[in-house]
């Protein structure tokens, strides 16, 4: 008689589980400031446990030629580099991720001389990149640029010829990919925020709140302190609330009024941490743990009928809305109000106008098409009222 159980279940370390808009959720492996994957194998198997032990032992094996490149190869010139004031004056959060990509490409290509970098090789690793997604391929081949532009740019040295990055385009995002972080509805917004304040979580509305009426990112959201609530004055001397701090990403100085809906949901919840925002605990948020929650008050809503809600392949129903679609929502508003770039730019800490562009656009076409609405529904009105009037003659 065959035998019918399930496989045991086994737990293996070092896997981080992420959850996609799709409602699917991909494997990696992660280790200290080290993260790889989507991995192949499905959770909790042999399989598993072994494709993440020839992971551990391949960087157990590379750690010394990691720290001991060659000079005149590709892993000299990423250590060079990694410490050049380019990557030491990039946002903490950008250098981790880029210290992944350092470490992974000198595991895999540091011994590759200076020399024999030209650009069908470029692109050839831009294609295996892709594999892993276009946003990761495009991380690591901007990575690659940032590393050996001082050396293609120095007429001096002759290591590399030309540029061989010339021509090579990014990877582009997939069609029929769907949205990573679709715009909010504001009645999404209220409901979300409104039932995190009644199942006892303020902390959680608060976060809600600062991402769509403030426009910031998670890690500002978990670090921005109290202090940086301040007291100022408008152009007429009278007092308003402003939020007063050094951003998390940039490490600039930001200063700007408060939106009178943050003001509302701030001053309607109880302060119980250093920060702005809080846990469950009363405690500054961590980052899983905000993503934790969030997931869990949204999914909830979406199965209760309160937002919208998606199904994955396996039938479970999920809401599609994410953290970081809030910080969208602001910047598409911004826009349809009529914001400049630069205003844009300074509401959400933007470096380049590239994501104003894409907020405009979106305004753009959302204006457009509601327009195009409105002129739908004059149409139809004008006929509703022609053919009652019509009807009035003939009755009479």
């Amino acid at each position: 008689m065959a035998n019918d159980a399930a496989p045991e279940w086994i737990e293996v370390k070092h896997v981080q589980r992420v959850k996609r808009a799709n409602g699917h959720t991909d494997l990696y492996f992660r280790k200290s400031g080290y993260r790889e994957g989507p991995l192949k194998s499905p959770d909790g198997t042999q399989a598993l446990k072994n494709e993440v032990d020839a992971i551990l032992k391949r960087l157990a094996a590379s750690s010394a030629a990691v720290a001991r490149p060659r000079a005149g190869t590709l892993g000299g010139a990423l250590k060079e580099y990694n410490k050049s004031a380019d990557f030491i004056t990039l946002a903490r959060s950008t250098q981790d991720g880029y210290q992944d990509y350092i470490d992974e490409i000198t595991d895999d290509s540091g011994d590759v001389l200076l020399s024999d970098i030209t650009r069908s090789w470029i692109m050839s690793l831009r294609d295996a990149w892709a594999l892993r997604g276009y946003r990761a391929a495009n991380m690591r081949l901007q990575l690659l640029k940032n590393a050996l532009t001082p050396i293609i740019a120095d007429e001096n040295d002759n290591r590399i010829k030309g540029d061989p990055f010339n021509k090579v385009d990014n990877v582009r995002r997939p069609h029929d990919l769907d949205e990573g972080n679709p715009t909010w509805e504001d009645f999404e917004v209220e409901t979300a925020i409104a039932s995190a304040i009644e199942r006892q979580h303020p902390g959680l509305a608060r976060a809600i709140a600062l991402a769509r009426y403030g426009g910031f990112r998670k890690g500002t959201i978990m670090a921005v302190p109290m202090r940086a609530r301040v007291i100022g004055h408008n152009a007429e001397g009278l007092p308003e609330r402003r939020i007063h701090w050094i951003t998390e990403k940039r490490k600039v100085l930001a200063d700007r009024r408060e939106d009178e809906r943050l003001t509302a949901i701030l001053d309607a919840t109880p302060n119980r941490a250093l920060t702005l925002s809080y846990d469950a605990n009363g405690t500054p948020w961590k980052s899983r743990a905000l993503g934790h929650a969030f997931d869990r008050l949204m999914n909830s809503l979406a199965r209760a009928g309160k937002v919208r809600a998606d199904m994955n392949e396996e039938g479970k129903i999920f809401c599609p809305l994410t953290l970081h679609g809030l910080k969208h929502s602001r910047g598409v508003e911004l826009a349809m109000a009529g914001a400049s770039d630069a205003g844009i730019m300074s509401q959400l800490d933007h470096a380049t106008t590239r994501a104003a562009a894409i907020y405009r656009r979106q305004a753009e076409r959302r204006g457009m098409a509601d327009h195009a609405q409105d002129q739908v529904d004059n149409v139809r009105h004008l006929r509703a009222a022609r053919a009652a009037e019509l009807r009035n003659k003939g009755g009479t």
